[in-house]
């Protein structure tokens, strides 16, 4: 049943009007169209091979050709972003003038243009401090200035145009350095820590109008990049708010929520309120940047030479805070300091010395490791690997309790407060920071699990605890043993107890601990390795598992259950539904022989195919008889889901029922004509594309252009941010589904190569030749002209009737017929007519069916098998977590108000 749900939408609810419009002569050219079909504009094939003649000795040649086309680029380029690159040669022109192309702007350019609250700065004119935008504080800064602006900037300006760019700039630059100077200038008066530190600090910012002005051009763009640019925009600048802590950072945040602003102002649209709804494939991308930019947050204070953030107590936690020094150095060191509370002043020089030891690869692994780790469930959250979602909530739930035990509960129970009043309630403040971020992301990444199903089933969640549970009791046992049998190296002398509770911390970065804080240190021999390895060995374990782990076999070489489903696919099945098969999340079940199988999924105790069995037609009636008796002896229930009615035979003959579930709407391409006054609304649909400039292209994923590819991904994530109901799953493609390689796409494209629909074909073979193509993806951008959808579908047959397959499914139409009749016979078909038109607001079945009706389908009816009518309810609820495994009780609620 591919497609039929996504396709109720895009293709026939968005276009219902379509057909009517072109009906009634929208087109000026329906009427005389009658008896001939209008040939698309350009081949819904491949291109064909160069044709043979004479080169023209005239026509330019291939250099000549390279730098036209060059120049034309270049040409369009700066056509296209005029303001950016204007702006960036600015940033470069003045620093150039001013000799900070080499190094760091001179002071005397910082107090004249800098912002900031110097008391002692000479200033001329507090205008000047809008100049801080315009210069850079290093060569770095100037290189990423000048990224930033002809990216950010860039990008707004094609978006939104570029006098809305010129004015997103200014206002951003201006209100977010007035205010971030005010804000400044308050905190001072109040006395916070913070402002006071800073108080000296003259800021040049030239990032914030560039962050200003994509923030305002997000809400000129659709859901998924307006979302993307705003959550992955404002998690970088927050990481560099809590973690580096500089004005600059508090100047960018401000000119971003300026821009946000100003974006509603521009646009003359009220704010969205709440989340819109994503795919499963943009949750994943999301999450990911989430972790990845909070991994990288504590390496900002790392690069930083004085980091002052919110935060930067827990990036300063995975410092190196041991540095190496010579014996002599040590000891000098401890004699001059304050007094050891974990060793007797005989023995500070001792312990001195051990400590100064520590400095060595070990110790810096521990404290990098733990990054490496989430910046590895980062990368495979984008593929939705569940093992990666849980070791990331487990890594962020591990440094939350990390920094509230280190930061928070040791230092209020062991240090003495001697700051005022409001200086400890800032404490307090910061020090609930540093656990809030963590335990927010665990939390979050724990809400989003449903997203990531990839992987969830089998044993390698399960082997992975097992061996980072294994590991490390083994390594803490062995560091206990190895620290008791030599206790006597320890300084100070260590007692059993202490030992014991050592033993944790040796998992633990030594910045969380803390210098004074580490308890008896080994002066070397084994145990001294013992007590350095422990912990990188165990967190080298928890990296390598989760990369064996999350990495499928199917990602490094084919999965070998999956190549055998393919090559089973390949060799020819019957039916139209084979190749979802191949799809992420079914299970497999083969004939002893190994020539057959079944795909499934269990839901509940109910196992429900994906289609007919998968094997020789003749074959049928044995595979579907096997597959039940081992569902039987598995406790579970078989259901054979959309299969022919042709084959309710085999399952009478077994005593099953069968209840019809939709119709499947199949065409012809050798047949294939629009002739006659039925095809009227197709015909007007492809002189209008032809008019507007629209083309059909048949291609692959992976053949695809990347600004095209990006298209196809905004289009389908619009279209689900406008559903009240989550995406659907089981046999609905989405974007995921897109990249098979067997899988073909008819995109319609106008001049601009700009995505105005697209839709995916999944192939049936035989004998490794495709026979047929059935219609699953179905997406159309919203300003589309009227018909691209008909235009795309009849573009597909004409490109498969030049292929010379046999058949075109258009894929089935659930709970809805198209053949009439006097009436639903039986309880079972009165419910579904019920349910299908109560449905019919929400999903469009009957649209759907009226629209696949222009194209003069065949229909093919679609039934469901099982065993025990009595299962019907609990089957019907299998049915329903198959498609919506996420449905959630609001979700209900908007479903029923949509119905009612």
């Amino acid at each position: 049943m591919s497609g039929e749900l996504a396709g109720a939408d895009a293709g026939a609810g968005a276009d219902a009007g379509a057909g009517a419009d072109a009906g009634a002569g929208a087109d000026a050219g329906a009427g005389a169209d009658a008896g001939a079909p209008t040939v698309p504009t350009a081949s819904t094939t491949a291109p064909p091979g160069p044709a043979s003649h004479e080169p023209d000795p005239h026509e330019p040649g291939r250099a000549r050709r390279f730098v036209d086309g060059v120049a034309t680029h270049v040409v369009a380029f700066v056509d296209g972003r005029p303001v950016s690159l204007a702006l960036a040669l600015l940033l470069v022109v003045l620093a150039l003038a001013s000799g900070s192309v080499t190094h760091a702007p001179s002071e005397r350019l910082r107090d004249l243009v800098g912002a900031g609250l110097d008391p002692f700065e000479d200033r001329t004119s507090w205008l000047l401090v809008v100049g801080s935008v315009f210069f850079a504080g290093s060569p770095a800064q100037l290189v990423l200035a000048v990224v930033g602006v002809l990216v950010l900037v860039g990008t707004a300006e094609r978006r939104m145009g570029w006098s809305r760019t010129v004015a997103a700039y200014l206002v951003t630059a201006v209100v977010a350095t007035g205010v971030g100077v005010a804000v400044q200038a308050l905190g001072q008066a109040i006395g916070e820590t913070w402002a006071l530190e800073v108080a000296a600090e003259s800021t040049l910012h030239p990032l914030t109008p560039a962050l200003g002005t994509i923030m305002t051009a997000s809400a000129f763009s659709g859901p998924l990049w307006r979302r993307r640019i705003r959550l992955v925009g404002f998690s970088c600048v927050f990481a560099f708010v809590l973690y580096d802590g500089h004005p600059s950072g508090l100047y960018a945040l401000i000119g971003a929520l300026v821009g946000l602003a100003f974006g509603v102002v521009l646009t003359g649209r009220p704010a969205e309120r709440g989340w819109s709804r994503s795919s499963h494939h943009e949750v994943r991308r999301l999450a990911s940047t989430i972790v990845a930019v909070t991994a990288l947050g504590p390496v900002l204070t790392l690069l930083t030479r004085s980091p002052i953030g919110a935060l930067s107590p827990l990036g300063m936690l995975f410092r190196d805070v041991l540095p190496g020094r010579s014996l002599s150095a040590a000891c000098a060191a401890a004699g001059q300091g304050a007094p050891d509370r974990h060793a007797p002043p005989i023995g500070a020089c001792a312990r001195a010395a051990a400590l100064a030891g520590i400095d060595t690869v070990p110790t810096v692994l521990l404290s990098l490791l733990p990054l490496a780790v989430l910046l590895l469930c980062a990368w495979y959250l984008r593929r939705g690997r569940r093992l990666a979602l849980d070791v990331a909530v487990a890594v962020n739930g591990l440094l939350a309790l990390f920094a509230g035990l280190y930061y928070v509960v040791l230092p209020v129970t062991t240090d003495p407060v001697v700051d005022q009043p409001r200086h400890v309630v800032e404490r307090v403040v910061l020090a609930g920071l540093a656990v809030a971020v963590p335990a927010a992301v665990a939390l979050g990444l724990f809400l989003l699990r449903r997203h990531f199903g990839v992987g969830a089933e089998g044993t390698r969640r399960p082997r992975f605890a097992l061996a980072v549970v294994l590991s490390g009791l083994v390594l803490a046992v062995t560091f206990a043993v190895v620290g008791w049998l030599g206790r006597a190296s320890f300084v100070p002398t260590i007692e059993p107890w202490t030992l014991l509770l050592d033993v944790p911390e040796r998992f633990v970065p030594v910045g969380f601990v803390g210098l004074t804080r580490i308890g008896p240190v080994p002066d070397g021999g084994l145990v001294r390795a013992a007590f350095e390895w422990v912990g990188p060995v165990w967190w080298l374990v928890v990296l390598v598992g989760l990369g064996v782990g999350a990495t499928r076999p199917g990602d490094v070489r084919p999965d070998a259950a999956r190549t055998q489903v393919r090559d089973i696919v390949h060799r020819g099945t019957p039916g139209t539904l084979s190749h979802m098969a191949l799809w992420e999340g079914n299970r497999y079940w083969f004939t002893e022989d190994g020539l057959a199988a079944v795909a499934y999924r269990v839901v509940a105790g109910i196992a429900i195919t994906t289609g007919e069995p998968l094997c020789a037609a003749d074959r049928l009636r044995e595979v579907t008889r096997e597959f039940a008796r081992w569902c039987d002896d598995q406790g579970l229930t078989p259901v054979f889901y959309s299969v022919r009615g042709e084959l309710s035979p085999v399952y009478d003959e077994m005593g099953w029922a069968t209840l019809p579930v939709g119709e499947e709407t199949v065409l012809h391409p050798a047949t294939f004509a629009m002739t006659g006054k039925k095809w009227q609304d197709v015909r007007s649909s492809i002189n209008r594309a032809t008019k507007n400039g629209v083309r059909a292209e048949w291609t692959r994923y992976a053949d695809l252009r990347p600004a095209v590819a990006r298209q196809i991904g905004e289009i389908s994530e619009q279209w689900v941010a406008e559903k009240d109901l989550p995406e659907m799953g089981f046999t609905l493609g989405g974007v995921d589904e897109l990249r098979d390689p067997d899988v073909a796409l008819m995109l319609a494209l106008d001049e601009d190569d700009s995505v105005q629909a697209v839709t995916s074909w999944l192939p049936s073979w035989r004998d490794g030749v495709v026979v047929g193509w059935t219609l699953d993806f179905m997406r159309r951008r919203p300003d589309s002209m009227n018909g691209v959808m008909e235009f795309v579908i009849a573009s597909s047959a004409l490109a498969m009737k030049e292929q010379g397959v046999e058949f075109l499914s258009l894929s089935a139409a659930p709970l809805a017929t198209g053949a009439p009749s006097d009436g639903p016979s039986t309880q079972t078909e009165r419910v579904l007519a019920f349910l299908g038109r109560v449905l019919e607001p929400a999903y469009g079945f009957r649209t759907l069916l009226a629209f696949k009706k222009k194209f003069q389908p065949d229909f093919v009816p679609l039934v469901m098998a099982f065993p025990d009518p009595v299962q019907l309810p609990a089957i019907g609820t299998a049915l329903g977590r198959a498609y919506l495994p996420d449905l959630s009780v609001g979700a209900v609620v908007r479903l029923v108000r949509t119905v009612v």
